[in-house]
């Protein structure tokens, strides 16, 4: 009995399509990002601020882990940033102040979580969607003084999360001993903070005052004039001042 050659490969076909089913891995969530402002611990290891970090300076983004975790690394490998005498430069901010992240792929949210010193402080729902290339949130009613923060990216459709530290001083005017000055703050009254300057380093939460408006830094710069970068550039435009 002849076979027809068309029958005889869909018939294959069928029967191979639930071999490769099992044989062929999952996709692996497409998400990846770190805070930038304030900069985080990997944020300043990346830009050079502060060195011998590992493989976590060429991969700022990759401080994925199970959700639930409370440290820096969030138990992922890069363990570095679990080390608190590593000379992180402290960003001053103040009660109210902005922190963003930066996502070089986006991946449906489930929420972001921020902890002081431990102690869960904010949570700002993702809604089940993809963020922008740039997501910034504004936390309220930080406490005063020296903290830790740690933001965590849950995602919404993995068991995975991503995690980053920053080094605060809320309110104070003081970073870390022995490391030069991180550019200046908003001055008292709201008025506007000194001129910026092209030889300064700024990290997030920066403010300067340049071509009669307030620019915050979203993350570390030198050199790069405010405006220059437009919306998604290092300065974001406050106003007026």
């Amino acid at each position: 009995m002849k076979i027809n050659k068309r029958s005889a490969v869909a018939a294959a076909t069928v029967m191979l399509a639930p071999l490769a089913a099992i044989v062929l891995p999952a996709a692996p969530a497409a998400a990846h990002g770190w805070m930038t402002s304030p900069p985080s611990r990997q944020d300043q290891c990346a830009t050079g601020v502060v060195a011998n970090c590992g493989q976590v300076a060429y991969e700022p983004q990759s401080v994925e882990a199970p959700k639930g975790a409370r440290t820096c690394s969030g138990g992922s490998s890069f363990t570095v940033l679990d080390n608190d005498a590593a000379g992180w430069r402290v960003s001053n901010i103040g009660s109210t102040a902005s922190f963003t992240w930066r996502n070089t792929a986006a991946h449906r949210t489930l929420n972001w979580q921020y902890y002081v010193d431990g102690q869960l402080h904010q949570t700002i729902s993702g809604n089940a969607s993809q963020p922008p290339s740039t997501v910034s949130h504004t936390l309220t009613n930080l406490p005063a003084g020296r903290h830790k923060i740690l933001s965590v990216w849950n995602i919404y459709d993995t068991a995975n999360a991503f995690y980053a530290c920053a080094d605060v001083n809320v309110g104070g005017t003081g970073g870390q001993p022995g490391t030069p000055p991180t550019g200046p703050t908003t001055p008292p009254g709201g008025d506007c903070a000194p001129a910026w300057s092209a030889s300064a380093v700024y990290t997030g939460g920066a403010t300067v005052s340049h071509a009669g408006h307030l620019w915050s830094a979203r993350w570390w710069t030198q050199g790069e004039e405010p405006g220059s970068g437009g919306q998604w550039g290092v300065w974001q435009d406050k106003g007026a001042c």
